[in-house]
C-alpha cells in the first residue's frame, strides 16, 4: 500500500513540473499512469482533458471526458468541448447539469457564452448582469463589452452610455443602428475607430494588426454609409479592407454581400463570384440566424435577376425552412417569380394571403401587385386595384397620380377629373399641409386646362391664388383660364398683375444683351421672322403673299466641282476603278529570272525537254474542254479589300 502511494506522489511531482513547464504532451502521459495505477482520480482526468483542450484536441478531450465516467465532476470541461466544436445545444444542456445553487464563476460565464451562441439573448444579458453585480476583478472590462454586445441584439435595450474602451463606443455604435439612428451610430464608428488606432499604436501595435482590428469597424462604417445612400464611399470603404486581406472569413462574407446589394441587378459576373463568398461553407457558425437568412434571401434575388428560376426557387424554400422570420420577403419573391412566369392568377392570390396576414404591410404588397399588372400591360386591373386601397392611402399624391396617368391613357377622363376632384375634397377636409393641397390644386388645374375644362381649372386656381395671393405664376395661369369663357373676370384679375418695370427693373440688360442665345444661329432667324398677313383668298394681300413666295423659291444648290475640273473632257468610266483593273493597266515585268528552270536540280536541259510538254505541241492531240457555264465568266469581279496586320491579332485590341 506504501509503495502504491509513493508512485502515486511520485506521479503526481512529476506532472506538477510538467505544467509548470506546459508540456502538454508528456502532462498526458503522466495523467495516464495516474489514471491506470487509481482511475478515481478525477483530478487526473482533469488534467488530461485540460492538456489536450490546451493542444486544441477538442475531440479526444471529449471523449476522454466520457471515457472517464464523472462527467458531473466535469461538466465544465465536458461542456466547453462541446461548446468548440459547435455542439452548443448539447453544451447548455452539459452546463444545465451543474445543479449548485453557487456555481463557479467559470461555469457562469460559459453559461452566457453559450446562450449567446443560441440567440437567447435576454436569458444571456440576466447572466451577465448578475456576474457583474457580484464580482469585481481584472475582467470587469470585458464583461461590460460583453454586456453591450448583448445589448445590441435585444428588443429593449439599457440606456447606459459607458465608453470605457473603444469595444464599448462600438456596442454602442452598434445599437444605434438597431435602432435606426444611422446618422449617430456613424459618428460613433468614427469615434470608435480613432480611439482604436490610439490605442493599439500606444501598443506598439504593427500596420497589419491594427488594419485587422480596425476592419470589423469600417465595414460597419460602410453599411452606415450604404443605408444613408452614399454608395460610392462604401463601395471605396469596403474595397480597401478587401485590399488588407482580413483574416476574417464572417466579415468577408459579409463585405461580399453587401457589395452584392450594392450591384443589385448590375455587373451580375462580379456579384455571382463575390455571392460564392458570402455562402462559402462553415459560416453557419460565425454568423448569427439574421446574417445568414439576409445573404440567403440576396442569393435568392440574384438567381432571380439572373434568371436562374430553379436555384431562386431553391433557396426560397431553403429560407421558408431555415428562417420563418423572412417568410414574407419570400412569398413576395415567389410572386414575382410566377409573375414573370405570366401566371398572373397565382401571383395575386399570393400578395392577397400575405396582405391578409401582414395587415401593416397591405399598401406595399397592393402596390407590388400594381407594378406586376403594369408591366404585363393590364392597365385596367391596375386602376381597379389603386381604387381599391384604402381612403388615406387612395388619396395619397402619388396613387393619385398614377390613376390619373392610367385614366388619361385609357381615354376616361371624367374619371380622371373625378379622381382628382376627390383627392382635393379630402385633403381640404382632413386640413392636411398646405403644401401638399396647393400641389394637387396645381395639378388639378393643369389637367383640367389640357381637358379643355377651363371653368374646373380656374377654380383649382382661384382657390390655389388665395391661398398664396403672392404667387405671380398661379395668378398669370387663372387670367389665362378666366380669359377662355369669362373675359370680364380676366380684365378684372389682370389689374393685380404686377407693373412691366418692376419685372424689367430686375434684370441687368448688359449681360442679357451679352448671353449668346439660339436666336443667333440661321435657323433660328429664319423661324422668327415676322409673321405673313392673312392669306384669305380675294383679297389684294393674299395675291402679293402669293406672288413673293414663288419669288422665293428655293433654289437648287449648284454640285461642287473640282478645281481642275474641265468640263469639255468626257470623265473616264473606270475612275472608280483600282488601276489593276482598269484596261490600259500593264503589268510591270520582272526581268529578274530569264529561264525558267525544270526538273530537279542538276539535271540537263536535253532530259527537262522530255518533261516540257511546250516543246512537244505537236505530238499530242488536246483534248476536248468542257463547255462552261456563261454565268461564272460574266459574273463581276469585286474588289475585296486587302487585309491588314499580317493575320496577328494585335495585343490589347478591344472589340
Amino acid at each position: 500500500m506504501a509503495t502504491r502511494e509513493a508512485r502515486l506522489n511520485g506521479y503526481y511531482s512529476e506532472l506538477r513540473k510538467l505544467i509548470e513547464a506546459s508540456n502538454y504532451q508528456k502532462v498526458i502521459k503522466a495523467a495516464n499512469k495516474i489514471i491506470g495505477e487509481e482511475p478515481k482520480e478525477v483530478e487526473a482526468w482533469r488534467c488530461k482533458v485540460v492538456a489536450q483542450i490546451n493542444l486544441d484536441s477538442f475531440h479526444d478531450a471529449l471523449v476522454t471526458t466520457i471515457k472517464s465516467k464523472h462527467t458531473i465532476e466535469l461538466a465544465f470541461e465536458k461542456s466547453y468541448c462541446e461548446y468548440r466544436l459547435n455542439k452548443v445545444k448539447e453544451a447548455y444542456d452539459t452546463v444545465c447539469t451543474v445543479t449548485d445553487p453557487k456555481p463557479d464563476l467559470r461555469i457562469l460565464e460559459l453559461k452566457a457564452q453559450i446562450l449567446y451562441r443560441l440567440e437567447r439573448y435576454d436569458d444571456c444579458h440576466g447572466v451577465y448582469r448578475d456576474i457583474i453585480r457580484t464580482t469585481s476583478d481584472d475582467y470587469d472590462l470585458e464583461r461590460l463589452t460583453n454586456l453591450s454586445a448583448v445589448t445590441v441584439h435585444r428588443d429593449e435595450g439599457d440606456e447606459s452610455e459607458e465608453e470605457e474602451s473603444y469595444e464599448l463606443v462600438y456596442n454602442h455604435a452598434c445599437r444605434l443602428l438597431a435602432l435606426g439612428q444611422v446618422e449617430k451610430a456613424l459618428a460613433k464608428l468614427q469615434q470608435a475607430r480613432e480611439e482604436c488606432v490610439d490605442f493599439l499604436t500606444k501598443d506598439e501595435a504593427t500596420q497589419e494588426e491594427i488594419n485587422q482590428e480596425v476592419a470589423i469597424i469600417r465595414v460597419q462604417e460602410g453599411h452606415c454609409l450604404q443605408l444613408l445612400g452614399r454608395e460610392k464611399e462604401a463601395l471605396s470603404i469596403y474595397n480597401n479592407v478587401l485590399k488588407a486581406r482580413p483574416d476574417d472569413s464572417a466579415l468577408l462574407s459579409i463585405i461580399n454581400n453587401n457589395l452584392v446589394a450594392i450591384n443589385q441587378g448590375a455587373n451580375v459576373f462580379d456579384s455571382r463570384k463575390r455571392m460564392k463568398v458570402a455562402t462559402a461553407s462553415g459560416l453557419e457558425h460565425k454568423l448569427t440566424s439574421r446574417q445568414r437568412g439576409t445573404i440567403t434571401l440576396n442569393h435568392a434575388l440574384l438567381a432571380y435577376h439572373t434568371n436562374q428560376d430553379d436555384v431562386c426557387q431553391s433557396e426560397l424554400a431553403a429560407l421558408i425552412r431555415e428562417f420563418p422570420h423572412l417568410n414574407l420577403e419570400v412569398r413576395v419573391v415567389e410572386a414575382a417569380l410566377l409573375g414573370r412566369q405570366g401566371k398572373m392568377g397565382q401571383t395575386r392570390q399570393i400578395l392577397s394571403q400575405c396582405a391578409a396576414k401582414y395587415p401593416d404591410h397591405s399598401t406595399s404588397l397592393t402596390l407590388m401587385t400594381a407594378q406586376i399588372l403594369l408591366s404585363k400591360g393590364e392597365h385596367s386591373a391596375v386602376c381597379e386595384l389603386l381604387g381599391e386601397l384604402d381612403i388615406k392611402d387612395r388619396h395619397r399624391q402619388g396613387i393619385v397620380a398614377a390613376r390619373v396617368t392610367l385614366l388619361t391613357h385609357l381615354n376616361r377622363r371624367e374619371e380622371a377629373s373625378t379622381v382628382l376632384r376627390e383627392a382635393v375634397e379630402w385633403h381640404r377636409n382632413n386640413k392636411t399641409s398646405a403644401e401638399q393641397l396647393g400641389a394637387l390644386w396645381r395639378e388639378a388645374a393643369d389637367f383640367h386646362l389640357r381637358s379643355g375644362e377651363p371653368a374646373t381649372a380656374a377654380a383649382s386656381l382661384l382657390a390655389l391664388h388665395r391661398l398664396n395671393p403672392a404667387d405671380v405664376t398661379t395668378l398669370a395661369q387663372l387670367i389665362t383660364a378666366y380669359a377662355q369663357y369669362d373675359t370680364a373676370a380676366a380684365q378684372k384679375m389682370s389689374a393685380s398683375l404686377p407693373s412691366a418695370s418692376l419685372v424689367a427693373g430686375k434684370l441687368d440688360v448688359v449681360v442679357l444683351e451679352a448671353t449668346p442665345g439660339h436666336k443667333h444661329s440661321r435657323k433660328a432667324a429664319q423661324h422668327t421672322s415676322p409673321a405673313p398677313p392673312s392669306r384669305t383668298p380675294g383679297s389684294d394681300s393674299g395675291k402679293k403673299v402669293a406672288e413673293e413666295t414663288k419669288a422665293k423659291k428655293k433654289k437648287k444648290r449648284k454640285p461642287k466641282l473640282p478645281k481642275d475640273y474641265n468640263p469639255e473632257v468626257t470623265p473616264d468610266p473606270e475612275r472608280w476603278l483600282p488601276r489593276w483593273q482598269r484596261k490600259g493597266f500593264k503589268k510591270r515585268k520582272d526581268r529578274r529570272v530569264k529561264e525558267v528552270m525544270k526538273g530537279t536540280q542538276g539535271i540537263s536541259s536535253e532530259a527537262a525537254d522530255k518533261f516540257d510538254i511546250t516543246k512537244t505541241a505537236g505530238t499530242h492531240r488536246p483534248a476536248a474542254q468542257p463547255i462552261s457555264s456563261p454565268s461564272s465568266s460574266t459574273q463581276p469581279r469585286r474588289n475585296m479589300p486587302k487585309k491588314k496586320g499580317g493575320g496577328k491579332k494585335k495585343k490589347g485590341s478591344g472589340w
